[in-house]
């Protein structure tokens, strides 16, 4: 879906990209923000392919980004961790369905600034959640923020050396279960780190080997869990809630 979006160019209109969302969704969403002034989408829309791989600096302040966990649809996290440099500034706001623990501190984790539930959709929450994140606000419910100050409270780090102080993993293998950690799957890990699947797959076999685990998930816990001798090494927390948090009551 690539519709072309009539140049309004409001003055001081929030630029808004949407990406990755169910074309339905897409389109109501088309219709309904054409009546909103403050607030233009920019053109492609819901092209996350051109959004990963755009090489000319678009000039956008919001980015809409569905999450999705149907097979061969990239996830939020891995669009997020591949995002070109001249994105970066841009704010995300990830619109998914029911996020649990994991998925909130990923999506945080990846820079996201709005966790928005796609199952509480209420357009003109919608709309003030844009404007929020805009203002450089971080936006999501009471319980999505419990996730994130639980995560920022006690600091989980993939880093694990061994008893002499030396790393057990080497560089790139720490970046792998680093982005494990946050639930990637091979597919997402290849396309964050621009590697093959097949190589993907050689590092967690020798990450498997040197933490004498079995499996993805073993490794994770081995990394996240402190043991005598094999203390898991700090990170300093994440500076998330350095900017305003606002908190959505709900019900």
């Amino acid at each position: 879906m690539n519709r072309v979006i009539e140049e309004k160019n409001p003055s001081g209109a929030i630029k808004v990209l949407v990406a990755n969302l169910p074309i339905m969704m897409c389109e109501l969403l088309q219709g309904a923000f054409e009546s909103v002034p403050d607030i233009q989408l920019v053109s492609p829309v819901n092209e996350v392919q051109h959004l990963l791989t755009a090489t000319k600096p678009v000039a956008v302040d919001v980015i809409l980004l569905g999450s999705s966990k149907a097979d061969n649809i990239p996830g939020a996290v891995s669009v997020l961790q591949s995002l070109p440099d001249f994105y970066k500034s841009s704010r995300i706001v990830v619109l998914t369905q029911d996020p649990d623990y994991a998925e909130v501190i990923s999506l945080f984790r990846a820079g996201a600034k709005g966790i928005f539930a796609s199952n509480d959709l209420r357009f003109e929450l919608l709309c003030k959640c844009i404007r929020c994140v805009h203002q450089g606000q971080i936006w999501a419910k009471n319980e999505l923020l419990a996730h994130l100050v639980s995560s920022l409270s006690h600091p989980r780090s993939t880093n694990v050396i061994d008893r002499q102080g030396k790393p057990l993993l080497t560089t790139r293998e720490q970046q792998v279960l680093h982005l494990l950690s946050d639930g990637l799957s091979n597919a997402e890990l290849a396309t964050v780190l621009r590697l093959s699947e097949h190589t993907i797959k050689n590092h967690l076999f020798r990450i498997y080997d040197k933490l004498g685990v079995s499996n993805r998930m073993e490794a994770v816990l081995y990394a996240l869990t402190p043991r005598d001798g094999y203390p898991v090494q700090s990170r300093p927390a994440s500076p998330l809630v350095s900017n305003k948090i606002t908190i959505i009551k709900t019900a």
